[in-house]
């Protein structure tokens, strides 16, 4: 792996990783998101992610369908609380195809009025895909209470009424704003040469020498949740879902981020965890269970459990989880199996173009340069192989504090 970047004297940001593969992979990421949609607007990111592929100054929406179906493998987007990424995959003797449709949806989109309303009714039916869902019920629930200002308490999608109130010259000032090279990174991976990739992008991309300001939020670690148990009644359901949760720190340095994996893998993710085996193994009283820690960059994180379960079940799976969670971690087979499996997992590092550009990105954002994810499987490996079982207890006894928790029930009335 042999990573290089160019500052752009603009501030576009611009990486490659050369790795050998047949496939070539880019993004570019605009640094704003969901967490910058104002009152009245919730969903104008999103929306505007979708819109960037109904045309662009160059190419008709059914141009963009049929060059992306000729030159590229796949292509999509995605609205994340402070990023939007548009990204693509195509065979390497097409990269310059990629770094053309990609920079001509980024910077050039036009939003034809044709398009506007056609594509609100997409986001409306998936904003109702997702209202629909108990699992996306509970979460956003449990995130309201755990978080009083910051966005993470706000499901990015958006609503219905914000999104209804966008229009083709909200979308025209927000690309203005926000989609201008010194808000954008861009990274390319596979057998790319740096130079050709810092060609492409100067090629399309024009210099902008404006800057944006961006927003702050606090993490509200150690605020107390607004409430600590919610029960949401909906209507006939053959199941009952649970979800348990916190707010959690987000660490930078390898040794706390890996004691943190060890820590979530043992007690609430896969079929080794204690959760696993005390819910389904040992009771029988879930089919899907779950738990992770999910951190957002520059917002905070949270720690959580998901239990799906028969509704005449939901009140011993209520108890049963703190009991689990709150009961000191001394079990050293499953921090030697968990430990062992992480090993083995990073030692095996990413084999697809775009999860090196995962690790770029999530590197960055933790205030690491580029070149250091170069070495990181080794370093984190090794940080790995330095965790002791009292250094995972310590962590869950410091973090999993039980006034911190929330429980939300969602059940059929």
């Amino acid at each position: 792996m042999k990573i290089e970047e160019t500052i752009r004297d603009d501030g576009l940001r611009i990486i490659t990783c050369r790795i050998p593969s047949k496939k070539v992979y880019v993004e570019l990421t605009a640094g704003v998101g969901s967490a910058y949609d104002q009152p009245g607007q919730e969903g104008l990111f999103h929306y505007f992610e979708h819109m960037a592929f109904k045309g662009t100054a160059r190419r008709p929406v059914d141009e963009i369908r049929s060059f992306s179906r000729r030159n590229i493998l796949a292509s999509n987007a995605s609205t994340g609380k402070i990023e939007t990424r548009y990204y693509g995959t195509a065979v390497a003797r097409k990269f310059s195809e990629l770094c053309d449709f990609l920079c001509d949806i980024f910077f050039h989109s036009e939003f034809p009025p044709e398009e506007i309303e056609r594509e609100k009714e997409v986001v409306l039916n998936e904003i109702a895909r997702d209202e629909d869902r108990d699992s996306t019920v509970a979460f956003c629930r449990l995130r309201e209470s755990l978080w009083r200002r910051n966005p993470l308490r706000v499901f990015g999608v958006g609503t219905p009424p914000g999104v209804r109130s966008v229009g083709r010259d909200v979308l025209l000032a927000t690309k203005e704003k926000w989609y201008i090279p010194s808000n954008t990174l861009a990274i390319a991976a596979g057998k790319i040469d740096h130079h050709d990739f810092v060609c492409e992008l100067n090629k399309h991309i024009p210099y902008n020498f404006r800057a944006v300001r961006h927003y702050s939020w606090d993490d509200e670690l150690e605020a107390p949740p607004v409430h600590r148990e919610i029960l949401v009644p909906r209507g006939l359901r053959n199941r009952a879902t649970c979800v348990f949760g916190c707010k959690f720190p987000v660490f930078a340095d390898d040794k706390r981020i890996a004691v943190s994996k060890i820590l979530q893998h043992s007690l609430v993710t896969g079929s080794g965890s204690v959760l696993w085996r005390e819910l389904r193994e040992k009771r029988g009283l879930a089919y899907s269970l779950s738990g992770r820690v999910t951190a957002s960059y520059r917002l905070g994180a949270d720690f959580s459990v998901y239990v799906e379960t028969l509704p005449d079940r939901i009140d011993n799976v209520r108890e049963l989880l703190p009991q689990i969670l709150f009961k000191p971690f001394t079990d050293k087979s499953i921090f030697e199996e968990t430990k062992e499996f992480l090993l083995d997992w990073y030692a095996l590092g990413h084999d697809d173009p775009d999860d090196y550009a995962a690790l770029i990105r999530s590197q960055i954002y933790r205030g690491k340069t580029p070149k250091s994810t170069e070495r990181y499987f080794n370093r984190f490996c090794k940080a790995l192989s330095s965790v002791t079982i009292d250094e995972v207890e310590s962590l869950r006894e410091a973090t999993l504090v039980p006034e911190r928790f929330v429980t939300v029930i969602v059940k059929p009335v």
